[in-house]
C-alpha cells in the first residue's frame, strides 16, 4: 500500500469501510494480472475506485426512492396497518417525494407512449386518431 500514490489511496476511501479492504485488495491483484505497473497502474487504480463508490453511490439513492409493491403494502394492511406506513410516520417528506417520483414516471410513460404511438402512425402512413 506504501507505494501507491495519494490519489488511489484518497479514491479508495469512498468506497464504504466494510468493503474496502476487500473490493481494493482484488483491484490490486487484478492490477497485477494485467502487469500494470507506474502511472498506469495508478491512473486505471482510479478509474476502477471511482467507478465502484460511484455505483454503490448510486445504488443507495436508488434504495431510498423505492417504492413499495402494492402487494407488499395491501399485505402489510391486512396484517397490521401500522407497519405498512411505518417509514412514511418515520419521515412524512419521504411520502411527497415518491409521490411525486411515481407521478413524474407516469407522466413521462404517457409522454413516450404518445410519441412512440404518433411515430408508429407516421412510419405506417395512417393519420393518427
Amino acid at each position: 500500500m506504501q507505494d501507491l500514490s495519494r490519489l488511489a489511496l484518497t479514491l479508495s476511501r469512498l468506497i464504504p469501510a466494510a468493503d474496502r479492504e476487500a473490493i481494493f485488495g482484488d483491484l490490486l491483484e487484478d492490477a497485477a494480472y494485467r502487469d500494470l505497473s507506474g502511472t498506469r497502474r495508478v491512473l486505471w487504480l482510479c478509474a476502477q475506485c471511482g467507478t465502484i463508490a460511484a455505483g454503490l453511490t448510486i445504488d443507495r439513492m436508488r434504495g431510498g426512492f423505492t417504492v413499495p409493491l402494492i402487494r407488499e403494502m395491501a399485505a402489510g394492511l391486512a396484517l397490521d396497518g401500522t407497519h405498512a406506513w411505518r417509514s412514511v410516520l418515520d419521515a412524512p417528506w419521504t411520502a411527497l417525494v415518491r409521490l411525486v417520483v411515481f407521478c413524474a414516471s407516469v407522466a413521462t410513460l404517457a409522454a413516450v407512449a404518445e410519441v412512440l404511438v404518433a411515430a408508429l402512425f407516421s412510419a405506417s402512413g395512417l393519420r393518427s386518431p
